[in-house]
């Protein structure tokens, strides 16, 4: 089988799944924007309806996205089952971080002066821009890197950031009763707040983060030599500076963030004040830094299931680097920056429908590793991963132009992707 037809087998398989979730009166127009997004990396919706031949009206695109027929959580929960399916593991992990997006005006759904964290030089702590919270599934990718692929993405109100942990909290609950597997989510220290990981730990959900260095942790109480009245004892003795330090510490290397790096981890099982003394496994973890020849200041990680060590949580924690590059890739070359709806529910699926599309892509590139046409798209990258950003422009290369409304069948509602002509050239 040729990889353009391998191709066009996968994609119509997966895109026949996702449709379950769009009423059929909205099946033509969304798998062409669908499609115009995958093989346009520009995020403006003219874009995307000029990558494709077009067989309705302009205004038919623009009313499927304002007038609501389309739901984001039921595109997401079929995307979401679609990488389960491609991609099946024992235990999903899922992870949740935050970007910003940069705006200049001051009408734009959600914006606000929202502080920066990357911490860049001649920039300013405070900028106008948007703010999303994402949620994604880990994955590892090509060469072992790890993936993240974005599932579900909401806008924060300009109210404030503390509607962020309502808002992962309600991402997390949408999509965690589709697979009846364990889940476990990822998140920074930002996100490791008791009003997010206590509904997590309720509903049996496992979570690992990065906490506060001076976060309160005890000791597990020994068990009392004689019989006494009351309650039981939750708390031992404090884990302070000089019983970290008394912990029995072990020095290894690990391939972490794209480095071999040497490390050293000490860990404990304690229970944590902030989250009313739930048991958990700590861990401190410190780099080696060879320029200054010294060992980096220790960061603390959290995880509830403390049957695993400590080698294991800070691997696990590490998969949650993924979203940084999603992040980077959505934003600056798959369009993101350029998305200028003026409605907020608007937005907000315009946005899902281009992370389905980057989601799509980035399965590709894991199903077509063997039979990439590197020479073709890339030559100067040869002996190198497949990715998502090679995948769309091959993608652009051999798909552009085609009208894809034509492979939905009307009668059975089964799409299949066309066969790409030899004088595929994009029309207006």
């Amino acid at each position: 089988m040729s990889l353009s037809n391998r191709v066009r087998l996968c994609l119509s398989e997966w895109i026949n799944l996702l449709l379950l979730a769009v009423p059929i009166r909205s099946r033509g127009s969304f798998v062409e924007l669908l499609c115009g997004c995958m093989v346009s990396p520009e995020g403006w919706v003219t874009r995307a309806i000029s990558a494709i031949a077009r067989r309705r009206h302009w205004t038919t695109y623009y009313k499927l996205l304002g007038r609501g027929s389309l739901r984001t959580v039921r595109l997401a929960r079929q995307l979401f089952l679609l990488v389960l399916t491609v991609l099946p593991c024992d235990v999903l992990t899922l992870v949740i971080d935050d970007t910003l997006v940069p705006r200049s005006s001051e009408q734009a759904p959600g914006c606000a002066y929202r502080h920066d964290h990357s911490r860049k030089i001649n920039r300013p702590q405070f900028i106008r821009a948007q703010c999303w919270v994402t949620l994604g599934v880990s994955a590892l990718g090509n060469g072992g890197v790890n993936l993240v692929l974005p599932i579900l993405s909401r806008l924060v109100p300009n109210t404030g950031n503390r509607n962020k942990l309502k808002i992962a909290l309600v991402l997390v609950r949408s999509l965690a009763g589709v697979a009846n597997k364990p889940v476990r989510v990822l998140f920074d220290s930002w996100f490791m707040r008791a009003r997010l990981v206590l509904p997590l730990l309720r509903r049996q959900m496992h979570v690992i983060g990065q906490a506060r260095i001076d976060t309160a942790l005890f000791l597990v109480p020994p068990p009392p030599t004689t019989p006494r009245r009351g309650r039981k004892r939750i708390y031992g003795e404090r884990l302070n500076a000089e019983a970290i330090e008394a912990l029995p510490a072990i020095e290894l290397r690990m391939p972490l963030y794209g480095k071999d790096q040497q490390v050293r981890l000490r860990s404990a099982e304690a229970r944590a004040r902030f989250l009313k003394g739930a048991l958990v496994r700590a861990v401190w973890c410190q780099f080696f830094d060879a320029k200054k020849q010294a060992w980096t200041k220790p960061r603390l990680l959290l995880a509830s299931e403390t049957d695993l060590s400590a080698q294991e949580i800070v691997q696990l924690y590490a998969r949650r680097w993924g979203i940084e590059p999603l992040f980077h890739n959505l934003k600056r070359w798959f369009g993101v920056s350029n998305l200028w709806q003026q409605s907020r529910t608007v937005l907000e699926l315009w946005m899902q429908i281009r992370s389905m599309a980057w989601t799509l892509n980035q399965l590709l590139s894991l199903v077509l590793v063997e039979t990439f046409p590197m020479n073709a798209v890339a030559p100067w990258r040869m002996n190198q991963p497949v990715t998502a950003g090679l995948v769309t422009q091959w993608l652009r290369m051999e798909f552009t132009g085609l009208a894809f409304r034509d492979g939905l069948n009307r009668k059975s509602q089964k799409f299949q992707w066309p066969t790409p002509r030899n004088d595929t050239r994009p029309t207006s």
